[in-house]
């Protein structure tokens, strides 16, 4: 990374909110995030942003501390893995739909996209998953994101700063260029 594009990104994240820490659990965090970073996203066609990575599922709930990973193959293959225990599965797009379904052994699931890019890939599950009180969000992170600087496993709250970053990043940056060229600019004529 150049030392334009790291400016670039401070300039634009100090001129952006912050990410509202009230929020509550993960559903309410997607709830407000992905409208926010849906312009921004990718549709399943585009496969090289989501086929053959490893995808580790992101949960809130406190007494989850598995290794959850889905890799989507070429093909049609499909492989969950967890704690390194794998299970192999297909998965087949829905005709033009950006929907996948899922299958292990006989059970079939459907999932719509809600939002994909090369770090998030965020998925429902067909149907009112809240009434049966089950997640309404599934959320993928590309694995390499998952770890902290040093190598820590990240929680779910700095995944959803992360993909916060993704609006910030592209929402301000026409603003926090002009807001850049006008202040050096000011800077330059108070200097003569």
């Amino acid at each position: 990374m150049d030392v334009f594009t790291a400016l670039f990104r401070e300039i634009s994240r100090a001129l952006s909110p912050d990410l509202p820490k009230d929020l509550g659990d993960l559903n309410s965090h997607l709830d407000f995030v992905l409208p926010k970073v849906i312009p921004y996203g990718e549709d399943l066609r585009e496969t090289h942003f989501w086929l053959d990575k490893r995808w580790k599922e992101i949960r809130d709930e406190e007494g989850f501390h598995e290794a959850l990973l889905h890799i989507f193959g070429q093909n049609g293959q499909y492989m969950l893995s967890l704690d390194g225990n794998l299970e192999n599965g297909t998965w087949q797009q829905l005709g033009e739909e950006n929907a996948l379904i899922l299958q292990m052994g006989v059970k079939k699931e459907l999932f719509d996209l809600r939002f994909l890019n090369k770090e998030f890939m965020v998925l429902t599950k067909h149907g009112d998953q809240a009434r049966k009180g089950l997640p309404r969000f599934i959320l993928l992170a590309h694995e390499p994101i998952t770890r902290g600087r040093r190598g820590e496993a990240l929680d779910w709250r700095n995944m959803m700063e992360k993909m916060f970053n993704v609006w910030r990043e592209n929402s301000l940056s026409i603003w926090a260029w002009i807001f850049f060229l006008f202040l050096l600019g000011a800077i330059l004529y108070a200097s003569f």
